[in-house]
């Protein structure tokens, strides 16, 4: 028998329309968060925006989707209220999202905040006014407070919510990301090539700084005949895609392509230079875990959740600000370091020990039992 049944509220894990997959850290996180859930032995039921259509988030665990595209200071309200309406029949909520906990939240729930996501410049465009940053704060500050708990996956927005409202102090967990260390780990013996292969396992997004580092390839394949550059992600659609494959075709030695998150070990274990380099918007990266795992030499921004994982120069290099010219100067350290490299892997790997799938799931399974008892 079932302990209980758990609604959990997102805008999107398949894209709007049903039909085009989204591989991002937070739909990953969202199936391992319903595996967690469904071996705790909770139904589970998931909803987002959409045009009426059902599918799955794993087998057996219902997607709905709900036709709202309602969105205001990066809120929902019509579909945070379609979702108290139509999962009236569930115990526990989950807010997948913290905003989408406004402006009602169901009495056992529980808000996840995945980063800082304002920490970019045309976030003024959104709120460009006092009053609007007023409204936005104070959608925020209900969002956060209606839930029993509020989980962020970095130490950045803790520091912030606490700094903005210490009464709220009492309502957060930090419960960082997660790898899986028994598909991500070092291979027995790294390849002995004379190549020096450079990936960048990201979306296509001006925010994950895709400009930079297209600039900075182009120079620095230029200056050094042994480098590859492996660009490995999605775009937000076709056309971006097949420009970026455009890209490639033009520069030798640098490859696009995208694989399914279950071959991306093999991919991180074929490079020397794994980068990371978001300018805004990020949480403790998935991707940037992975990499670690495998041992590789990290290049990662310096914001967010990233600095949770990474401490420059000890087990990588942290890039403040990121631009051109900071990604050409630790990327050359790396090419032309081989023993630097190796040291920054070793280390990282073993900084992500701490950040396995079982300790993760610990960290969850308390804030549960004690939420949703």
């Amino acid at each position: 028998m079932a302990k209980g049944r758990v609604g959990v509220l997102t805008t999107y894990h398949v894209h709007e329309d049903g039909k085009r997959v989204i591989y991002g850290g937070a739909e990953r996180y969202g199936i391992e968060f319903t595996r967690m859930l469904v071996e705790m032995e909770y139904d589970v039921t998931w909803w987002q925006i959409g045009s009426g259509w059902t599918q799955e988030v794993i087998p057996g665990v219902p997607l709905h989707s709900v036709p709202l595209r309602e969105a205001a200071y990066q809120t929902c309200p019509s579909l945070n209220r379609a979702f108290f309406e139509q999962a009236d029949r569930i115990d526990h909520a989950v807010y997948f999202s913290t905003l989408l906990a406004y402006p009602q939240a169901f009495e056992r729930s529980i808000a996840i905040s995945h980063g800082v996501y304002w920490d970019y410049p045309t976030w003024e465009t959104i709120v460009p006014t006092e009053r609007h940053r007023a409204e936005w704060r104070a959608r925020w500050y209900a969002a956060l407070n209606k839930p029993q708990k509020v989980v962020s996956c970095d130490t950045a927005t803790i520091r912030f919510i606490t700094a903005t409202w210490p009464g709220l102090a009492e309502k957060l967990e930090y419960v960082p990301n997660f790898v899986n260390l028994e598909e991500f780990h070092p291979p027995d013996a790294d390849a002995g090539r004379a190549s020096v292969r450079v990936l960048l396992p990201r979306r296509l997004t001006a925010v994950r700084g895709i400009n930079e580092t297209l600039t900075a390839m182009e120079r620095l394949l230029a200056a050094y005949p042994q480098l590859e550059f492996h660009l490995v992600g999605r775009g937000h659609s076709d056309h971006q895609e097949r420009d970026m494959l455009r890209w490639a075709h033009e520069h030798p030695r640098a490859y696009y392509y995208w694989r399914p998150p279950h071959l991306m070990p093999h991919v991180y274990r074929n490079m020397d230079i794994v980068l990371i380099p978001s300018k805004a918007a990020e949480g403790t990266s998935l991707s940037c875990l992975e990499a670690m795992a495998v041992g590789r030499a990290v290049v990662a921004g310096c914001t967010g959740g990233l600095t949770d994982l990474i401490l420059d120069g000890y087990n990588g290099l942290l890039l403040r600000p990121v631009t051109v010219r900071t990604l050409v100067e630790a990327i050359e350290a790396l090419v032309t370091g081989p023993d630097l490299r190796r040291e920054l892997g070793e280390r990282a790997e073993a900084t992500a020990r701490a950040f396995g799938l079982d300790q993760w799931k610990e960290r969850w399974r308390r804030v549960i039992e004690r939420v949703f008892r």
